[in-house]
């Protein structure tokens, strides 16, 4: 006992010392256990989001059928950018609505893997080194159908399926379909569309699918060939490692791994998927199939929908087989593969020897992750244009704690110069002319005919194999339907952009019925590839010119499509029903066309971006003509006649480019070349249809809103021209030959033209290539950018052109060059920049304030409010701080500007300049700020005209945000390298959020109280201006403040989640100001990164300074003047209308002034004021001018009620012809009656109503005297009699006044309340009445009849003897008190009481009816004193009740 004793003291000891290292885990989630509805996830996700920034991230992936979010929770280390081969995993439940565990599984997976990764050094290992999504539902119409408790489906699977009833376990494209890549097909329901593609977008590795009513892990393939119910196991080439994956999850669950739950038997607690029950179209078949990603199928529990109280075991039970899971992402091999510049291979192909049949493919960045079991293998790598790499032996252990790294270098296929050409490796028999003759320019049979995808692929999978070493097949994307969209790459070199080479592209069969294009292109490759070394001309441009040819951009619509089309419509579409030429982002606007990007199309801006094209043609059918931009104009959003192709050209109004002249060019080169293009006839269904040498304006033939060759100008810097190549759309087989012999030269000519102008190269001083370079000719805005090698092209016409040059930090460059007449057309010009000295630049640009160039920091709040104290000091006539003076700059710092501090500010414009509204953007924000302020004050001391004018006519309010700076400052100070700090609740998200907040309402309140006319505000993210949308005057602004002298190159700033939701924020936000206040507020993108490094402060100045003047300088141009009466009194109740705009301002209170910021151009106004007349005039503002219209003087109308006549003017009125009249419909207050209907008394047919502005038109309205009626609802009809004289001008401006109709049913209004009142009162008076009688009658019967009346008196006689003990009034009652003698008088009888009184009542009646009776006389006194008797019946009768 002693012994056991020691040991018992040794093992507690042991135990005591070891509890110091006891690790808590934090499991507080499973305290109160319930299943969080669709709403507390959304919550819940959105609070561990803010609460761990930097490791917790909402995506979303897609809404239900009923409209409920699909949301992801990423878990990682760095969720704004996964860290390179860091293996992405997901997991997935509740696909099944009613399968509910798994759901809330994931819920508390979630909460742990955040609560623990700091605590708990295994958990932060797995969230370091994996990217972990959670998909707690992806079915949640489903669950909402579902019951609690609930262990089997409800009847007819009710919550199983989604809400179309849909099985979505059995929605997937499936491996054994023939039309698997339809991912999107009309049959797809949204859940399955939005998670196949969000499985295809993201490299996963691994993932499970969480369902119930079983305990078992399931792996692929869930189907087989042979299509049995069960039992024939379905294996993939991996069935090793799925086995492995799934006793992984099997093992570590402590009641799976017996494999005897619920009825069911399974080895191990593991299943093939097929072997156990067959189903086609599951989610775990597809990501083996059609991604990398190796998925398994996990039943968790027997019942499906089991009580909330069962949660935490089940957490408890799965917890370790959830954490072993997804540390198996880190088993096998992953890697790079490279080429031979480093630079990461996308698509290439990684393969194990024996496992062929499943290679993996890289990522974007090249990366691949290959899950092996332990064992011995060889590895090899393989990608379209480059040489197979030489197989690796690796041995797989899966000992450590990741993957074995095997990393594969590829080196282009192998490519021979022989001076000027290329050696060709085929040998011919016979001489290549004798070939070209026999086979019409090719060196090889020619079949011409259509080709389906399919059997295009294959035509470029078999040239581009006979010609490795001239091209290179690659794919920008896939459309809606999975199908590749196939570029070929010809040139000496391909692979990479070479410098000094430009770049070129043809797009075809955008619409996938106009397969003109297609065929051409396929055919022009082949006779380029074979012609290449035996055709000068061939190889000299396929050794110079790097082309590109997109052969379908549309292939989903070409399937569809049919043979001998003319004009219809069919397959014009992508696979989504959305044309894709209507779908490009559009310079003046954004509709239900281009609102949603289509995937075909952002494939072909990212391509197009990726690369330096200079010249592009987009081909098309319908037509035979050169289309050069614009294609719309900039109200044609707003009118959708001008988007129908009608028979005729007349009256369209043309857009132009600055470069159309060179547009015109180009597009008269191919209809020059094409031998009936260019003569502009007719096609024979449409017959007007007229086009002066082949060529024509895109906006004047018709209006295409969002399309691809105004986006390839005004974004990618590309000019394209769109070719319309034959009057119909898919011509039969057989006249492909006329079509190729009649652009075949057309298509070669305009290659050659990417060659004619200046080229050459930008340089710094030392020989430095300079990249993103603007280069600018003529002083027009279009501008196109130096390479990554400085190499750059701009086509110009031959001539003299002054060529610009501006790079960041380097001092601007112009010079004169001259394009040749003859050939080549084309002149080479480098170009030297010289460093830009920071001083030299502040001395011409920025009043020579060195502070804002040299040594830029941030400064901290007291430091600001110091730099605008010490502003106001020294500048007060001009300068205000404001500082804890209210209870608004208690919260918001301001400095206000104007000249003259203290005087009257009512003809001033009223502006407000905001750091940012975005608390991680304010820092920066601040620098501008101050640069801003001090660039004023220096300006207006050294009295520059400028800044003089402005704060004359202008106070502006500067607003350096503070609150949350130091926070902000201190992650920047913790690591500088942070280009996007991140923080939530911004200010913006709180003005946006209708919950109450000091802050927000003080700012918001300000807003209210100051009306301000103008608001500018920085962002980040991107160098783009945010503004309202659908206002044109706001929209004229945007581009003048966006044109400066030197356009820098658009900020090429990377996408993130953070900068898109600020952008969306942002948008929000500035339609709500607009909305709501009444504010345009302009928010100017200043820098990629929310707060780059000190130093870049001043680059970020500087960069934007010419915008910022350029917003400042808008009060420069518009129009001002006073409104009044007749006696010269100001009209403080006057507004202004901005005709043909939805905007009115109001005149100031005191001197009822109205000052308006207009861009230049020609305005009509309307003066209006109550009860007075409206004037309306025109007016032109120049640029650079206020406009005053001095005092404008309303005259009072009187109100004319019944009939206006107009006398007709004496003489004879000749009666034939007509005229039009025209004007508006106002009320008594001077607003727009809409839908007042206009007509002319007598003649049925002339009548018109007006729209939501009040105004009307008639036309064909017979000249002489007619009678104008105007009739609208609650409003008194009104009629003028009108003399229209023949050659007059038509009737304008002709306005009607109504008064509003106060009469209901003829009666005034007041008089008919009074007298409607007195109808109600009198009713509900009768009711009562008839209803107190129909109750008396009711209850008649029911109840006892008493007849008193006065007893007769007798003179000298009393009727009745008084006793002695009369009271002194000499008064007896009559009737005798029911109260018996001995009764107590109280508020309730018990039981026995009350049958005591019972029986005395009966006694009483049995007495009575023995005859009469004489009553006792009662002792009893009532409170009076009076005695009580009875007056008896002497006759004995009595009334029974």
């Amino acid at each position: 006992s002693e012994m056991l004793s020691i040991w018992l003291l040794s093992l507690l000891s042991v135990l005591a010392l070891s509890s110091g290292h006891i690790i808590r885990e934090e499991e507080g989630f499973l305290s109160n256990p319930q299943y969080a509805s669709q709403e507390q996830i959304e919550d819940l996700f959105a609070g561990l989001e803010k609460a761990y920034p930097e490791n917790a991230k909402v995506h979303f992936l897609g809404r239900s059928q009923q409209g409920r979010n699909l949301l992801a929770l990423q878990i990682s280390r760095h969720t704004r950018e996964r860290n390179n081969l860091t293996p992405p995993v997901k997991y997935i439940a509740n696909m099944h609505g009613d399968e509910a565990v798994g759901r809330q599984l994931l819920v508390y997976l979630a909460q742990y893997l955040l609560a623990n990764f700091e605590r708990v050094p295994a958990v932060g290992r797995l969230v370091n080194s994996t990217d972990i999504y959670l998909v707690p539902t992806m079915n949640p119409d489903g669950y909402a159908l579902s019951q609690e408790g609930n262990c089997e489906s409800l009847p007819n699977y009710v919550g199983r399926g989604n809400a179309a009833g849909v099985d979505l376990n059995r929605d997937f494209p499936d491996r054994l379909e023939q039309s698997h890549h339809q991912l999107r097909a009309q049959a797809r329901q949204p859940e399955t569309a939005a998670l196949a593609n969000w499985i295809l977008s993201k490299p996963f590795v691994l993932s499970a699918n969480f369902h119930g009513g079983a305990v078992v892990a399931s792996y692929p393939y869930d189907n087989s060939i042979s299509h049995n119910e069960c039992c024939e196991e379905s294996l993939t080439p991996d069935d090793r490692v799925f086995k492995q994956l799934a006793h992984t999850y099997s093992d570590n669950h402590p009641i799976m791994r017996s494999g005897k739950n619920c009825n069911d038997s399974f080895s191990g607690g593991i299943t093939n998927g097929a072997n156990w029950y067959e189903l086609s179209g599951g989610m775990q078949d597809f990501n083996y199939a059609f991604s990398n990603c190796f998925e398994l199928t996990i039943e968790l529990s027997c019942c499906k929908y089991p009580l909330a109280s069962t949660l935490p075991e089940e957490w408890r039970q799965n917890k370790a087989s959830l954490l072993q899971l997804l540390k198996q992402a880190h088993m096998g091999i992953k890697g790079l593969v490279r080429d031979a510049s480093g630079y990461p291979i996308a698509d290439a192909d990684v393969y194990v020897a024996g496992l062929e049949d499943k290679p993996i493919r890289t990522s974007k960045r090249g990366e691949y992750w290959r899950l092996l079991t332990p064992g011995l293998y060889r590895v090899h790598a393989a990608a379209f244009g480059y040489q197979v790499s030489a197989p690796q032996e690796v041995r797989v252990t899966n000992d450590n704690q990741e993957a074995l790294r095997v990393d594969f270098m590829l080196t282009p296929v192998e490519t021979n110069f022989d001076g000027d050409f290329r050696k060709v490796k085929v040998e011919r028999s016979e001489p290549p002319e004798k070939r070209k003759e026999q086979f019409e320019g090719f060196l090889t049979r020619t079949p011409f005919e259509h080709h389906n995808f399919t059997a295009m692929e294959s035509f470029l999978r078999e040239i581009s194999a006979r010609y490795p070493s001239l091209t290179r097949l690659y794919s920008i994307g896939k459309s809606v339907q999975g199908r590749d969209l196939w570029v070929m790459e010809i040139f000496a070199t391909p692979g990479s952009h070479v410098p000094g080479v430009p770049e070129f592209k043809y797009v075809a069969n955008m619409h996938g019925n106009e397969v003109v294009g297609k065929e051409m292109l396929l055919l022009l490759t082949k006779y380029m590839l074979e012609r290449y070394g035996n055709d000068d001309r061939i190889t000299k441009m396929v050794n110079g010119t790097r082309m590109h040819f997109l052969y379908s951009m549309n292939p989903d619509g070409y399937e569809i499509s049919k043979e001998g089309d003319r004009t219809s419509g069919v397959g014009r579409a992508n696979a989504n029903g959305i044309d894709l030429n209507r779908n490009f982002p559009d310079q003046y606007g954004t509709d239900r066309y281009n609102k949603v990007t289509e995937p075909e199309v952002v494939a072909l801006m990212n391509w197009t971006l990726s690369l330096p094209f200079v010249l592009s043609a987009n081909l098309h059918g319908g037509s035979l003509v050169a289309n050069y931009p614009y294609d719309d104009n900039e109200n044609d959003f707003n009118d959708p006649y001008m988007r129908l192709r009608n028979s005729s050209i007349n009256g369209r109004k043309p857009n132009p480019t600055e470069d159309n002249a060179l547009f015109r060019h180009l597009a008269r080169i191919y209809a020059q070349a094409h031998p009936t293009m260019h003569l502009g006839q007719p096609c024979e269904l449409f017959q007007n249809e007229y086009f002066a040498d082949g060529i024509t304006n895109g906006a004047q033939w018709y209006s295409v809103t969002g399309g691809m060759q105004d986006w390839n100008y005004v974004r990618a810097g590309c000019l394209e021209l769109t070719i319309e190549m034959g009057c119909d759309k898919f011509p039969k087989a057989k006249e492909m030959a006329k079509y190729w012999a009649d652009h075949r030269e057309p298509m070669l000519q305009f290659i050659e033209q990417v060659h004619y102008g200046i080229h050459g190269f930008v340089h710094s001083s030392i020989g430095t290539p300079i990249a993103g370079a603007v280069v600018r000719l003529d002083g027009a805005n279009h501008s196109t950018y130096s390479q990554t090698f400085g190499d750059y092209w701009k086509l110009a016409l031959p001539g003299q052109h002054n060529l610009t040059v501006l790079g960041d930090n380097y001092a601007p460059l112009r010079v004169e060059v001259e394009v040749p007449q003859t050939e080549p057309f084309a002149m080479r010009m480098d170009v030297t920049l010289m460093p830009d000295d920071p001083q030299h630049w502040a001395s011409a640009n920025d009043f020579r304030i060195i502070e804002n160039v040299v040594n830029t920091r941030y400064h901290t709040n007291p430091e600001v409010r110091s730099r605008l104290a010490e502003l106001e000091n020294q500048n007060g006539q001009i300068a205000s701080f404001g500082y804890a003076d209210n209870e608004f700059s208690r919260y918001f710092n301001y400095l206000k500007m104007t000249s003259d501090i203290g005087e009257p500010e009512e003809h001033k414009y009223k502006l407000l300049v905001v750091s940012s509204l975005f608390d991680t953007a304010a820092p920066l924000g601040r620098e501008i700020l101050l640069n801003l302020v001090r660039h004023l004050t220096e300006g207006y001391k050294l009295q520059d005209a400028s800044v003089v004018q402005l704060l004359k006519r202008s106070v502006i309010y500067f607003l350096p945000q503070t609150q949350k700076f130091q926070p902000v400052f201190d992650m920047y100070n913790y690591n500088s390298s942070v280009c996007d700090p991140v923080m939530g609740d911004e200010l913006a998200e709180r003005i946006l959020n209708p919950e109450t907040d000091q802050a927000k309402d003080m700012f918001l309140q300000f807003l209210r109280t100051e009306h301000f006319d103008l608001m500018l505000t920085f962002g980040a993210g991107s160098s783009e201006l945010n503004y309202p949308s659908g206002d044109s005057i706001l929209e004229k602004f945007a581009h003048g403040i966006q044109r400066t002298d030197f356009n820098y190159s658009p900020l090429q700033c990377p996408q993130s989640a953070t900068r898109q939701l600020h952008q969306e924020t942002t948008e929000r936000m500035t339609n709500m100001m607009f909305r709501m206040y009444n504010l345009p507020v302009y928010t100017l993108g200043i820098s990629c990164c929310r707060m780059p490094q000190h130093r870049r402060i001043a680059s970020v100045w500087r960069r934007n300074i010419d915008k910022i003047k350029n917003f400042l300088a808008l009060v420069r141009t518009g129009v001002s003047g006073l409104v009044q009466n007749d006696q010269g009194q100001p009209l403080r109740e006057a507004f202004v209308r901005l005709l043909e705009h939805q905007r009115y301002y109001n005149v100031t209170r005191n001197a009822a002034r109205f000052q308006l910021m207009l861009p230049h151009g020609v305005y009509g106004l309307e003066v209006t004021a109550p009860n007075y007349e409206s004037h309306m005039l025109k007016v032109e503002i120049q640029e650079g001018q206020v406009t005053d219209l001095g005092s404008i003087r309303l005259h009072p109308f009187t109100l004319i009620h019944g009939e206006v006549v107009e006398l007709p003017s004496s003489g004879n009125t000749p009666r034939d012809g007509t005229t039009s009249v025209a004007g508006v419909v106002l009320d008594e207050g001077n607003h727009p009656v809409r839908n007042a209907k206009v007509s002319v008394v007598g003649q049925s047919k002339l009548r018109n109503f007006t729209n939501s502005l009040g105004q009307y038109r008639l036309t064909s309205v017979p000249l002489g005297s007619v009678t104008l009626k105007v009739e609208a609802p609650r409003h008194v009809e009104v009629t003028r009699q009108m003399h229209l004289i023949a050659g007059g001008l038509s009737a304008e401006n002709v306005v009607f006044h109504l008064k509003v109709n106060e009469h209901v049913f003829g009666l005034p209004r007041f008089l008919f309340i009074i007298f409607a009142s007195v109808l109600i009162i009198a009713g509900v008076v009768i009711c009562v009445l008839c209803a107190q009688f129909w109750f008396y009658r009711r209850h008649r019967g029911n109840k006892p009849y008493y007849n008193f009346s006065l007893l007769p008196q007798k003179t000298g006689k009393e009727q009745f003897d008084l006793d002695d003990e009369a009271g002194d009034d000499g008064e007896t009652e009559l009737f005798r008190s029911p109260i018996k003698r001995g009764m107590t008088i109280q508020p309730y009888f018990d039981e026995e009481q009350l049958e005591r009184i019972l029986h005395t009542d009966e006694e009483d009646e049995d007495e009575d009816e023995d005859g009469p009776h004489m009553e006792p006389e009662l002792d009893v006194a009532d409170d009076s004193g009076d005695e009580i008797v009875m007056l008896h019946n002497t006759h004995g009768n009595k009334r029974r009740h």
